[in-house]
């Protein structure tokens, strides 16, 4: 204990600067006390941490452009095929146009076979399988 006393706010009594609680009335006196302030180094202050996101949000974002770029790309090739097939498809069924003179005329649709007549078809299956266990 040093040989400096303090006074109580609270009730008067003196206290020493190394005690916590006044020893008449209880109060916190360590509050009161006042601290040494230091300043930190210069090179601490100016540290700083890495810059960016942590790692585990940097490969989900990664992963999310990468699946949303692939799920795009797929998207737009799928579209081009099938519009292609499409295309392919219509012109193995079309015949093929000739180029008309100027001027002529479209000659009268004629039967190629007399008194033939179209039939179209259709034929539906429906296979069911009964399983018993």
């Amino acid at each position: 204990m040093t040989g400096e006393t303090r006074l109580c706010p609270d009730c008067g009594a003196g206290y020493a600067p190394e005690d916590n609680y006044c020893r008449q009335c209880g109060m916190y006196v360590a509050a009161l006390r006042t601290l040494p302030v230091t300043t930190p180094p210069a090179a601490a202050a100016v540290a700083t941490v890495r810059p960016g996101l942590p790692t585990p949000v940097k490969k989900a974002a990664t992963a999310i452009a990468v699946g949303t770029a692939l799920q795009v790309g797929v998207g737009l090739a799928g579209r081009y095929m099938a519009r292609q097939a499409a295309r392919q498809a219509l012109a193995a069924v079309k015949p093929a146009r000739r180029a008309r003179p100027a001027g002529a005329t479209p000659a009268p649709a004629q039967d190629p076979v007399e008194g033939a007549a179209g039939i179209s078809e259709m034929l539906l299956i429906r296979r069911v399988w009964l399983r018993r266990d």
